[in-house]
């Protein structure tokens, strides 16, 4: 009996210290799994729920489930660089696309059944990198950022632009509507070019006119597209058409601590841009046989159908909607075109990359714009027409 107590007290003892030695086993698999992701890049994205205001509760569901695509797109980027940390470049420029395209349904949800639109959902597309150390090599690779046109890890620059609104004229009440929505997509620009230069400032890249060839020139010729979009609204609605040309281009403010001060001229002045036509008129680039950056490659274009063309007639009320969503096709371009125009400096992937992560992607984009083009028309004629989804498809030039 004795002997039976002494052993069920050492088997005891064993379980002890077994559960003991799992648990301390334990703390250092977490412990070591904290030191590896404490330095782990992960994006960061303003929160959206609480800018919602109140939602009507016919609209509760769909934004609720806009919701949760929005954390699911989040985790899908964070799984993909816990895989490949050196993915990161291209993701923030990704996911602000995916975040646009639900920001959007989550307004389009609200407004269907009477809400009014939340003020600002545009300026939540963009995201961050948390955790984003440059990769060891950086430094010592590209010595400092007036040789290569970023800047240092910690030195982010931030693109500087004309004012639009206060240099507009009075804006006739008939245009107020779409030149507001003009602007949003100014600064919706302004935050994407931002967020690529916090990408050059966690991983540099590129030779010295990257900045101008990836981020400057792109950028203005989006601006200037938005600027005639302006300009033609407010002579469409009667108003004498301005002359806004000037305020297309834009130039850089420093970033904290070494940033690319010896290029902040050409970029300020951003000549080499101008000329160029950065990713969107990529016809020079190529007709010159370079890469639009004096670097490798010739930078390749998406060659997508003209969707305003095809379009039968829009009515009145449905016209302001279908612009905005011809106006996100165009934005996805100017996008896909920057993508490639950093393909052209930095080669990645293998044979089938550009259709996976550029032109498969913009196809799924475009069928949701189209979709949404044939809601819109529908909800005012009561007939939905066949979406055009063989325009969705994209080439490359």
């Amino acid at each position: 009996m004795v002997r039976r107590t002494r052993k069920n007290a050492v088997l005891k003892l064993g379980g002890v210290g077994a559960f003991a030695a799992l648990v301390l086993g334990a703390g250092l698999s977490l412990a070591s799994a904290g030191e590896s992701t404490a330095t782990a890049v992960s994006v960061t994205c303003p929160t959206v729920a609480d800018k919602l205001g109140a939602v009507p509760a016919a609209a509760k569901a769909g934004v609720d489930q806009e919701l949760r695509n929005l954390e699911t797109q989040i985790a899908n980027v964070n799984a993909r660089l816990a895989r490949e940390p050196g993915a990161a470049s291209g993701q923030l420029n990704d996911i602000a696309g995916k975040r646009r395209a639900v920001l959007d349904r989550i307004r389009l949800n609200i407004t269907r059944v009477g809400g009014t639109a939340p003020a600002g959902l545009d300026q939540l597309a963009t995201c961050t990198l948390r955790n984003g150390a440059a990769p060891a090599n950086a430094g010592a690779n590209n010595g400092n950022a007036d040789n290569n046109g970023a800047v240092a890890a910690g030195g982010a620059q931030t693109v500087n632009c004309p004012d639009v609104r206060g240099q507009l004229p009075a804006v006739p009440a008939g245009a107020a509507a779409g030149v507001q929505q003009e602007l949003a997509n100014l600064d919706r620009e302004i935050a994407a070019a931002n967020a690529r230069l916090a990408q050059l400032a966690v991983q540099p890249e590129g030779g010295p006119n990257f900045v101008n060839n990836a981020v400057l020139g792109p950028l203005r010729s989006k601006r200037i597209a938005v600027l005639d979009r302006i300009a033609l609204d407010i002579a469409r609605a009667g108003g004498q058409r301005p002359d806004l040309s000037s305020l297309a281009t834009c130039g850089l403010n420093a970033g904290a601590g070494n940033a690319a001060g010896g290029n902040n001229g050409n970029a300020g002045n951003n000549g080499n841009a101008g000329n160029n036509g950065g990713a969107a008129g990529a016809g020079n680039n190529a007709g010159n046989g370079n890469a639009g950056n004096g670097n490798t490659g010739v930078a390749q274009t998406v060659n997508c159908p003209n969707v305003r063309n095809q379009l039968d007639a829009v009515p009145a009320a449905a016209a302001g909607q279908v612009q905005n969503e011809l106006n996100q096709l165009d934005q996805q371009i100017a996008e896909a075109n920057a993508r490639l125009a950093q393909l052209a400096v930095r080669p990645e992937g293998g044979p089938n990359f550009v259709n996976n992560a550029i032109l498969g992607p913009l196809k799924d984009k475009r069928v949701a714009v189209l979709n949404r083009i044939a809601t819109d028309i529908g909800r005012v004629t009561g007939q939905r027409p066949d979406p055009r989804l063989d325009l969705a498809t994209c080439g490359l030039s």
